[in-house]
Protein backbone atom coordinates (compact mmCIF):
# COMPACT_ATOMS: atom_id res chain seq x y z
CA UNK A 1 0.00 0.00 0.00
CA UNK A 2 1.27 3.18 -1.03
CA UNK A 3 1.40 5.94 1.57
CA UNK A 4 1.82 9.23 -0.85
CA UNK A 5 2.10 9.65 -3.85
CA UNK A 6 3.68 13.10 -5.33
CA UNK A 7 3.64 13.77 -9.15
CA UNK A 8 4.93 16.58 -11.59
CA UNK A 9 4.97 16.71 -15.02
CA UNK A 10 7.25 19.63 -16.73
CA UNK A 11 8.41 21.03 -19.84
CA UNK A 12 12.05 19.49 -20.80
CA UNK A 13 14.56 16.22 -20.12
CA UNK A 14 17.12 18.91 -18.73
CA UNK A 15 14.33 20.11 -16.33
CA UNK A 16 13.49 16.88 -15.80
CA UNK A 17 16.23 15.81 -14.87
CA UNK A 18 17.22 18.35 -12.35
CA UNK A 19 13.85 18.33 -10.81
CA UNK A 20 14.14 14.89 -10.03
CA UNK A 21 17.32 15.41 -8.83
CA UNK A 22 16.18 18.37 -6.27
CA UNK A 23 13.03 15.86 -5.01
CA UNK A 24 15.53 12.95 -4.63
CA UNK A 25 17.90 14.97 -2.47
CA UNK A 26 14.99 17.27 -0.05
CA UNK A 27 12.93 14.33 0.95
CA UNK A 28 12.57 10.78 1.76
CA UNK A 29 11.32 10.03 -1.32
CA UNK A 30 11.70 6.79 -4.05
CA UNK A 31 11.44 7.72 -7.57
CA UNK A 32 9.07 5.85 -8.89
CA UNK A 33 9.08 6.13 -12.54
CA UNK A 34 9.45 9.39 -14.97
CA UNK A 35 7.90 9.17 -18.59
CA UNK A 36 7.52 11.26 -21.16
CA UNK A 37 3.25 11.85 -21.81
CA UNK A 38 3.77 14.23 -24.89
CA UNK A 39 6.84 15.60 -26.95
CA UNK A 40 9.03 17.94 -24.47
CA UNK A 41 6.39 16.75 -21.41
CA UNK A 42 7.49 14.79 -19.19
CA UNK A 43 6.37 12.90 -15.68
CA UNK A 44 7.53 12.43 -12.45
CA UNK A 45 6.32 10.34 -10.00
CA UNK A 46 7.75 9.76 -6.34
CA UNK A 47 6.49 7.53 -3.41
CA UNK A 48 7.13 8.50 0.16
CA UNK A 49 5.11 9.74 3.53
CA UNK A 50 2.82 12.75 2.75
CA UNK A 51 5.29 15.20 4.16
CA UNK A 52 8.14 13.67 2.65
CA UNK A 53 6.15 14.23 -1.34
CA UNK A 54 5.32 17.51 -0.33
CA UNK A 55 8.26 18.34 0.64
CA UNK A 56 10.15 17.13 -2.26
CA UNK A 57 7.68 18.54 -4.76
CA UNK A 58 8.32 21.62 -3.33
CA UNK A 59 11.91 21.58 -4.09
CA UNK A 60 11.41 20.09 -7.41
CA UNK A 61 8.72 22.73 -8.55
CA UNK A 62 11.66 25.53 -7.53
CA UNK A 63 14.66 23.29 -9.29
CA UNK A 64 12.46 22.94 -12.16
CA UNK A 65 11.29 26.50 -12.81
CA UNK A 66 14.72 27.81 -12.90
CA UNK A 67 15.54 25.74 -15.73
CA UNK A 68 12.25 25.31 -17.67
CA UNK A 69 8.22 25.26 -16.76
CA UNK A 70 6.54 23.19 -14.30
CA UNK A 71 3.09 21.76 -16.29
CA UNK A 72 1.39 21.00 -13.11
CA UNK A 73 2.11 18.96 -9.39
CA UNK A 74 -0.11 16.93 -7.35
CA UNK A 75 0.10 15.44 -3.77
CA UNK A 76 -2.40 12.95 -3.27
CA UNK A 77 -2.24 11.37 1.02
CA UNK A 78 -3.42 7.66 0.60
CA UNK A 79 -4.60 7.23 -2.38
CA UNK A 80 -7.48 4.80 -2.53
CA UNK A 81 -6.83 1.51 -4.00
CA UNK A 82 -8.12 1.74 -7.38
CA UNK A 83 -5.74 5.16 -7.65
CA UNK A 84 -3.02 2.68 -7.03
CA UNK A 85 -4.09 0.78 -9.71
CA UNK A 86 -4.56 2.79 -12.32
CA UNK A 87 -1.02 4.54 -11.52
CA UNK A 88 0.50 0.92 -11.02
CA UNK A 89 -0.91 0.29 -14.85
CA UNK A 90 0.37 3.61 -15.93
CA UNK A 91 3.84 2.70 -15.01
CA UNK A 92 4.47 -0.24 -16.15
CA UNK A 93 6.34 0.14 -19.50
CA UNK A 94 4.43 -1.46 -22.56
CA UNK A 95 6.04 -4.41 -24.10
CA UNK A 96 6.28 -2.03 -27.47
CA UNK A 97 9.23 -0.41 -25.36
CA UNK A 98 10.79 -3.74 -23.25
CA UNK A 99 14.33 -3.49 -23.10
CA UNK A 100 15.95 -5.86 -25.87
CA UNK A 101 17.22 -9.26 -25.22
CA UNK A 102 21.09 -9.46 -24.27
CA UNK A 103 22.83 -10.48 -27.25
CA UNK A 104 24.52 -13.94 -26.90
CA UNK A 105 28.33 -13.97 -26.61
CA UNK A 106 29.52 -16.16 -29.60
CA UNK A 107 33.22 -17.05 -28.61
CA UNK A 108 33.93 -18.85 -32.13
CA UNK A 109 32.62 -16.13 -33.91
CA UNK A 110 34.43 -13.41 -32.25
CA UNK A 111 37.52 -16.28 -33.08
CA UNK A 112 37.32 -16.35 -36.78
CA UNK A 113 36.19 -12.87 -36.76
CA UNK A 114 40.11 -12.48 -35.56
CA UNK A 115 41.20 -15.08 -37.40
CA UNK A 116 39.90 -13.45 -40.85
CA UNK A 117 41.44 -9.84 -39.73
CA UNK A 118 45.02 -10.31 -41.92
CA UNK A 119 46.52 -8.10 -39.88
CA UNK A 120 44.47 -9.16 -36.71
CA UNK A 121 42.31 -6.82 -34.26
CA UNK A 122 42.79 -4.57 -31.33
CA UNK A 123 41.00 -4.82 -28.30
CA UNK A 124 38.95 -1.52 -29.28
CA UNK A 125 38.49 -2.94 -32.93
CA UNK A 126 36.59 -6.26 -31.49
CA UNK A 127 34.57 -4.24 -28.80
CA UNK A 128 33.39 -1.89 -31.90
CA UNK A 129 32.88 -5.05 -33.83
CA UNK A 130 30.99 -6.79 -31.45
CA UNK A 131 29.55 -4.10 -28.76
CA UNK A 132 27.11 -5.61 -25.73
CA UNK A 133 28.85 -8.87 -26.23
CA UNK A 134 31.05 -8.41 -23.21
CA UNK A 135 34.65 -8.87 -24.95
CA UNK A 136 37.10 -8.04 -22.67
CA UNK A 137 40.97 -7.93 -22.26
CA UNK A 138 40.82 -10.72 -19.71
CA UNK A 139 38.45 -12.69 -22.21
CA UNK A 140 41.25 -12.31 -24.91
CA UNK A 141 43.99 -13.40 -22.07
CA UNK A 142 42.39 -16.31 -21.49
CA UNK A 143 42.13 -17.66 -25.21
CA UNK A 144 45.76 -16.46 -25.75
CA UNK A 145 46.51 -19.08 -22.67
CA UNK A 146 44.37 -21.57 -24.33
CA UNK A 147 45.98 -21.46 -27.69
CA UNK A 148 43.01 -19.80 -29.50
CA UNK A 149 44.66 -17.14 -30.17
CA UNK A 150 48.06 -14.91 -30.38
CA UNK A 151 48.87 -11.22 -28.98
CA UNK A 152 51.70 -9.47 -30.73
CA UNK A 153 52.04 -5.82 -30.25
CA UNK A 154 48.66 -5.31 -28.61
CA UNK A 155 46.54 -6.71 -32.01
CA UNK A 156 45.45 -10.34 -31.47
CA UNK A 157 45.61 -12.79 -34.45
CA UNK A 158 44.64 -16.74 -35.27
CA UNK A 159 47.07 -19.13 -34.11
CA UNK A 160 47.05 -19.75 -37.47
CA UNK A 161 48.56 -16.84 -38.30
CA UNK A 162 51.86 -17.98 -35.72
CA UNK A 163 55.02 -17.01 -37.58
Amino acid sequence: MINALGLMEVRGLVTAIEAADAMLKAADVRLMRQWRTEPGLISLVVEGDLAACRAALDAGEAAARRLGEVVSRCEIGRPDPDTETLVGTMLEPPASIAPPATPRFDEAEVIARIAAAPAGMSLVELQTAFPFVGVSRAWLQTQCREGRLVRRRGRYFGTQDKE
